[in-house]
């Protein structure tokens, strides 16, 4: 994002526009199982599917997609482990959710989900190590709630969530790999900062940070080893592309993407 002095220059003039300004955020990691990483940005779903197909000839997978700026901006990976993957979109939740089992029923687990231009998206995988896959929404972030500490209690962790059009969605798995897991929602982005920070001293790592219902919702988990990571946010797609560029060169690998606002 711009230096905190250029904010305080433009917040006399335009004080609206600075706070309803979208911005980027990268999640970087070490000592992931990745082997090399490419990203695409699409304006549309035909574009998406055409970048999608092109990065699956290439041997890559998908490891996360996020929409902002009117852009799908899909992140992908080798070395996932997965053997075969597919991906879907539905206008409407429910229908989204029966083609969830639909694929389930084929041996897919759903691995993410993303909501963008009206489309509920969602990314499967074959060979996942991921068991026991399983997807669920409700309308209120109370239910979640209980949800999700009663899938915890079950032997599940949360490995990503997308609230939108009124629903808080999640998906839960087994044989994750995390030891422990804790979540927190914040409304500002410097506390954010600060929470990420805190939860790090804790021995917690941020594995998905979703922009929600005008608040952020951070997710962290500890691992038998913790992971070097860092992350970064950019308000202009391009300077976000010297981010990813920077950190890679730096051994670091992209492993989550987020678009929210200030």
């Amino acid at each position: 994002m711009k230096k905190r002095i250029g904010w305080i220059a433009v917040l006399m003039v335009l004080p609206v526009m600075i706070w309803a300004e979208n911005f980027w955020v990268g999640v970087f990691a070490k000592n992931t199982p990745y082997t090399g990483q490419a990203y695409t940005t699409s304006k549309s779903l035909p574009h998406l599917k055409s970048a999608i197909d092109k990065e699956w000839e290439k041997g890559s997978d998908i490891i996360d997609i996020s929409y902002g700026h009117d852009v799908w901006m899909v992140l992908y990976a080798r070395g996932t482990g997965y053997a075969q993957q597919a991906y879907m979109h539905r206008r409407d939740l429910k229908k989204f959710s029966k083609t969830v089992e639909a694929y389930r029923s084929k041996g897919f687990n759903l691995v993410n989900i993303e909501y963008g231009a009206g489309e509920w998206l969602g990314v499967f995988a074959k060979g996942s190590k991921y068991k026991d896959v399983v997807f669920g929404y409700t309308r209120y972030w109370e239910d979640f709630e209980k949800n999700i500490a009663k899938r915890w209690k079950e032997g599940y962790m949360l490995v990503d969530i997308e609230a939108a059009e009124g629903y808080w969605t999640g998906i839960f798995a087994k044989n994750t790999g995390f030891k422990d897991q804790a979540y927190s929602k914040i409304e500002e982005w410097v506390d954010v900062t600060r929470e990420i920070k805190r939860r790090w001293k804790e021995g917690y790592r941020l594995v998905n940070i979703e922009y929600t219902a005008a608040e952020w919702f951070l997710l962290f988990a500890k691992f038998d080893k913790p992971r070097e990571e860092v992350f970064a946010n950019n308000e202009d797609i391009e300077d976000f592309r010297k981010t990813i560029r920077k950190y890679w060169k730096e051994g670091y690998s992209l492993v989550d993407l987020a678009n929210g606002r200030d």
